[in-house]
Order: C-alpha cells, then structure tokens, then sequence
C-alpha cells in the first residue's frame, strides 16, 4: 500500500482500502483490533464507495465530488489509525510477512527494527509546585519511547525496595505536575522512574527520591 495515502487516484484508493478493511476484519482477532475500531473502519469504507460511485456517475456534481473528498480523509484516518497502532509497532509480535500482504502493505514498507530494552537508569528531580503539587522533571523521553514511568507511594514507612511504589503513572513529558490530596498534606513522596519503550518494556528503576508534599 502506497504510504502516502492522500495522493493516489480515487479508483486505485478504493480497492486498496477494500483489501485493508479485509485483512482488517480477517486478522483483528490475533491483532487485538477492537471490534469498536473495525466496525468504524468498516463503516467508513461503505460510506465512501457509496460516494465514490455517486461523484463517478454521469450526473454528478461538485456537491458529489466534495462528498467523496470529505469521506475519503474520514476514511485515510481510519485507516491509518489501525495501521500506526496494530500492524506498524506489532505490539502483540505476531505480524508475519503474509498478514502484511493481506491487509494489501508492501513488504519494504513495513521493515521491521528491533526495538532495544530501555537499559539506561532516568535521572529525574522533583521541585514545589503550586498548593499540593510536586513537579518531576526528567530529559526528553528518546525516540520509541513511551515516557517514563514513575512509581511511587505517599506516607508509611520509608521503602526498602521498589516493589512497595504500589501507583504508577506514564509521565510523557519531560516535565510533569503531580496532584494530591488535602489529607496528604505533609505525607512524604517515595518516587522511582523507569524508562518504557513502545513495546511497554521498562528499564532499570532509578534510585527513589522524596519529596514533602506542601
């Protein structure tokens, strides 16, 4: 399938986003495709070939052909949507070079690259914010990665280890506000940082830190 969705002709478009809404509906099982987002898929495909064959007739007009136009982009988003979610990052890894010639995607256009475990530690700090805030700050998450993921815990006894940040939270940007409650007032924050990939792998737990919340 041409990437560059937005550019081919009109004819050519509908048969290849027949063959992806095929393969869509053949493979959303093993995919873990939502049958909310393959229905809509679906939907969107009747709805733009009804559009098409209408701007293609005779008698059609410009109000027709800005129709089709207007289902087409609905269409393109879908499409893409599935594809940069479930067949380009494989988060499940069971994409197979014929799944690919199923959803009707050249093979070079779908070139595989290992995504490496997060094996750096996230330095991070932690500054006042506003009445009840922390901030965390940390570099910028690097490329194929989710963010950072913070664990932590709020009062108790100091942890001795990481497995007692009982929460979590996937910090995307490089600076993130922590928000609590009233009667947390004065409760200490135990927090570690973790780097995750875009296969959901995490990196090794950087020491944790503590902060008042004030």
């Amino acid at each position: 399938m041409n990437t560059n969705l937005s550019s081919i002709p009109e004819s050519e478009f509908l048969s290849l986003a027949t063959t992806f809404n095929s393969g869509t509906v053949t493979h959303a099982d093993l995919l873990g495709i939502p049958t909310t987002l393959v229905s809509d898929n679906t939907a969107k495909l009747n709805a733009y070939t009804t559009a098409y064959h209408v701007a293609e007739s005779p008698n059609a007009g410009k109000i027709d052909r800005e129709d089709r136009k207007e289902k087409r982009v609905a269409l393109v988003k879908s499409i893409r949507k599935i594809k940069n979610a479930y067949i380009d990052p494989d988060p499940l890894e069971v994409i197979t070079p014929q799944i690919i010639l199923d959803f009707g995607l050249l093979l070079q256009d779908h070139t595989r690259t290992d995504v490496p475990d997060p094996t750096t530690i996230v330095p991070f700090t932690l500054e006042g914010g506003e009445y009840l805030q922390i901030v965390v700050k940390h570099p910028a998450r690097p490329p194929r990665y989710n963010g950072a993921v913070a664990f932590y815990k709020v009062g108790g006894a100091v942890p001795t280890t990481h497995k007692e940040l009982t929460h979590s939270k996937l910090l995307t940007r490089h600076r993130e506000i922590l928000t609590f409650e009233d009667t947390q007032l004065g409760e200490t924050l135990y927090i570690s940082l973790s780097w995750e990939n875009e296969k959901g792998r995490l990196g090794p737990p950087s020491p944790i830190q503590t902060r008042v919340i004030a």
